[in-house]
């Protein structure tokens, strides 16, 4: 009897661990949200903001699918105010009867006015990094306007803003002014490594989104210095790797040439280790394509390929020399990865300068840079494009 009754009390304790989630909850009861933007919208005090939070919530009743249209918008876009992105995040409930849920949430777009902040931006990251139900894989953009505003960029065809932003970044390996998306896992690396760094940019123009060029990061303070244009930009990209691919435009006989670049590859070298002469080469090696000619060479012409490929290094040169320039001198930040090659390859002497790289006596600013660049066509494509030179 005495047996039974310890069987009985098993079997009913064993219960316990064969019931569900205690925490679970219904589908219906959570707010998916795929975006999320941060904007500044005053300074109470010193090292004391208040802060925009704009959440980008799916509907799926408003998506459509193959079979059926959506019914009506796919996202709604709610905002809230705070004086941390923490306690600001804990006003959605009172306002949304479903529990934000970011487990989805695929891009976060932060205003210029939050990074041109002292710390701001780190402060504010350290939610996203450290909360266990965002992924470390999140995208992050930069808005030079409001970053509430990008969230409501809505071309045709187009159900979710923010599913239209990470699908724009997937195409990287189409303009050489774009770089690789960065995640807020690599972002934590960073800012742990006081390390200088770029974010990406985003515009709206008129109902679409423009992806490209990027933001200068202080290492030290994860304040914004400044910003890359456009060749700046490219330049950067050829120098680290920053850049997949894209389209070098160039003169041949002063007729223009489109080169489509396929593959780079980069190697830095410090050949000089001394504080105010360090000497710096870069080699750049590329493959590519010729996607476009307007002249009346043949394409197929061993010369004119030698051209090409001298014209397209030309080029690339003339980039990294403005990106190097702006970095050096109007910058005096090193994101070029000059500190980080230091660090691997010559650990002691970075022991020695890290304290004056970017700062006090800056010895990035005096370094001398070279780029050397090499260009190897492979493809002219499918058929010889002939012109009759004019008599």
């Amino acid at each position: 009897m005495q047996l039974n009754k310890k069987v009985l009390v098993f079997l009913i304790s064993s219960t316990i661990f064969l019931a569900g989630c205690w925490d679970r909850v219904d589908i219906e009861e959570r707010g998916f949200i795929v975006g999320t933007a941060i904007d500044l919208v005053n300074q109470e005090k010193e090292n004391e903001y208040e802060v925009m939070m704009t959440n980008q919530f799916v509907i799926p009743s408003g998506i459509g699918t193959l079979m059926q249209g959506g019914g009506g918008q796919a996202f709604m876009n709610v905002s809230e105010k705070g004086t941390s992105v923490f306690r600001t995040n804990r006003k959605f409930s009172r306002i949304n009867s479903q529990e934000p849920f970011y487990q989805h949430l695929k891009v976060l777009v932060v205003s210029e006015e939050v990074l041109i902040q002292p710390h701001l931006f780190s402060n504010m990251m350290d939610f996203f990094i450290r909360d266990h139900a965002l992924r470390r894989s999140i995208r992050l953009l930069v808005a030079h306007e409001d970053a509430k505003e990008i969230l409501n960029s809505t071309p045709e065809n187009t159900d979710v803003p923010a599913m239209y932003l990470d699908d724009l970044m997937e195409n990287v390996d189409r303009n050489t002014n774009t770089i690789k998306p960065i995640h807020i896992g690599e972002i934590q690396e960073l800012i742990l490594n006081q390390q200088s760094y770029v974010l990406p940019v985003v515009r709206k123009v008129g109902s679409m989104a423009e992806y490209g060029n990027v933001v200068v990061m202080d290492g030290e303070s994860n304040q914004m210095v400044g910003s890359l244009n456009e060749d700046e930009t490219s330049g950067l990209g050829f120098i680290n790797g920053h850049t997949e691919g894209g389209v070098l435009e160039v003169q041949v006989d002063e007729s223009p040439l489109a080169v489509e670049i396929t593959k780079i590859n980069q190697k830095m070298k410090i050949t000089n280790t001394q504080k105010n002469n360090v000497e710096v080469e870069i080699s750049i090696l590329i493959d590519g394509n010729i996607a476009e000619y307007f002249g009346v060479e043949s394409v197929l012409d061993e010369k004119f390929l030698e051209k090409a490929e001298a014209s397209t290094e030309k080029k690339v040169k003339e980039l990294t020399a403005k990106t190097i320039k702006k970095v050096q001198q109007e910058l005096n930040t090193d994101v070029l990865g000059v500190s980080k090659n230091l660090y691997q390859f010559h650990y002691d002497f970075w022991q020695e300068v890290k304290e004056d790289w970017e700062n006090g006596e800056n010895y990035f600013s005096s370094a001398d840079i070279k780029i050397n660049s090499e260009v190897k066509i492979d493809r002219v494509g499918s058929a010889d494009r002939i012109k009759m030179k004019e008599e």
